[in-house]
């Protein structure tokens, strides 16, 4: 059963399904076990090369398709028939799972809206960058109540604290203030704390994009998708949306 769970949590991490609270455990526990890390690399490997693939079959796919469509379509002339064969275009892309992408997340709003989940609290989570430390848990306290611009102004009390600086930026986040979420973003990732830096790193990205930056948010995410981080394929796929962009 613990193995089952392990699995789990691995395939939850290379996905990018965890929690902050649950990424930063896991994260922990990765440095401290090098068979986990290891682990977590070829479990990557395995993703990345299962969506090249994937990749390639909807590449060969929709080209078969376009042929097809090239040789058949001289013989349609009925715009009953044609409209008959669009439903069923559509039903195709809907089963695939591809009309979102192609319909719903056309311009960089959409997308952020798509990528954009605010996170939750590290109030569970007992670190050195929590102990004993009342402002923070004030802070996050606000966070959690959604009193942003309250939990902003303690956190801007304690300015040395990454885990406040990192919070202060989803705070400035969700009050649509993305400049100044850039710039807390910026101090966790020259802080260099790897507990943090990925969080900081993907959160920067998409406050680039909401702030309509994309040839910025885009080398952010090229960056995230290079390494093997907790984002690097939802960075994957996102740059995949901005490709035309």
């Amino acid at each position: 059963m613990e193995k089952l769970n392990k699995d789990i949590q691995i395939d939850r991490y290379v996905t990018g399904k965890l929690d902050d609270a649950e990424l930063w455990e896991f994260k922990q526990e990765m440095e401290k076990n090098p068979r986990l890390a290891k682990e977590v690399e070829l479990r990557s490997s395995i993703y990345e090369s299962i969506a090249d693939k994937q990749k390639l079959n909807l590449r060969i796919s929709l080209k078969a398709m376009s042929a097809k469509y090239q040789v058949t379509r001289l013989t349609i002339h009925s715009w009953k028939v044609q409209a008959i064969a669009a439903s069923i275009a559509v039903f195709l892309l809907v089963g695939a799972g591809l009309l979102t992408s192609v319909f719903n997340r056309s311009n960089p709003d959409q997308l952020f809206e798509s990528y954009y989940h605010p996170e939750s609290s590290l109030l569970s989570v007992r670190s050195g960058s929590f102990s004993d430390n009342t402002s923070l848990n004030l802070g996050m306290l606000s966070y959690d109540q959604g009193q942003y611009e309250e939990s902003i102004e303690i956190f801007k009390t304690i300015p040395d604290n990454v885990v406040a600086r990192l919070y202060c930026g989803f705070a400035y986040m969700n009050v649509k203030n993305y400049e100044a979420a850039i710039n807390e973003f910026d101090y966790v990732v020259a802080h260099g704390d790897n507990l943090f830096i990925d969080q900081a790193s993907w959160f920067r990205g998409l406050s680039f994009l909401a702030d309509n930056k994309i040839s910025t948010a885009k080398s952010i995410f090229t960056n995230i998708a290079s390494q093997d981080g907790a984002y690097h394929i939802k960075a994957t796929e996102l740059l995949e949306e901005l490709k035309n962009k």
